[in-house]
């Protein structure tokens, strides 16, 4: 099974070798994660994507408003849901 991170890497891996595929990340994000991996990023989570530039400078920090148990298990315990692309089993959180 994948981890978070591995999942995150490969959609970056694919966002820097695929021109068409890193538009359409940052143009529709939902529509990219379905093209890699095959399933609906549910209504209730939102997907920024960001791209960096010289002048640009990111910087994310954790939320000040308190999440409800059902929102925290949907992030934590993988609330995405799993996919198999045939070969490997992942879950996403």
């Amino acid at each position: 099974m994948k981890t978070d991170n591995e999942l995150r890497d490969q959609l970056l891996t694919r966002a820097a070798d695929d021109e068409a595929f890193r538009a359409l990340l940052l143009d529709d994000p939902r529509g990219a994660v379905k093209s890699i991996f095959g399933f609906d990023v549910p209504d209730s989570i939102n997907v920024h994507v960001h791209e960096e530039t010289g002048a640009d400078f990111h910087l994310v920090i954790p939320s000040q408003d308190p999440m409800s148990s059902e929102d925290l298990e949907s992030v934590v315990g993988g609330g995405w849901g799993e996919f198999s692309d045939g070969l490997e089993t992942a879950r996403i959180a």
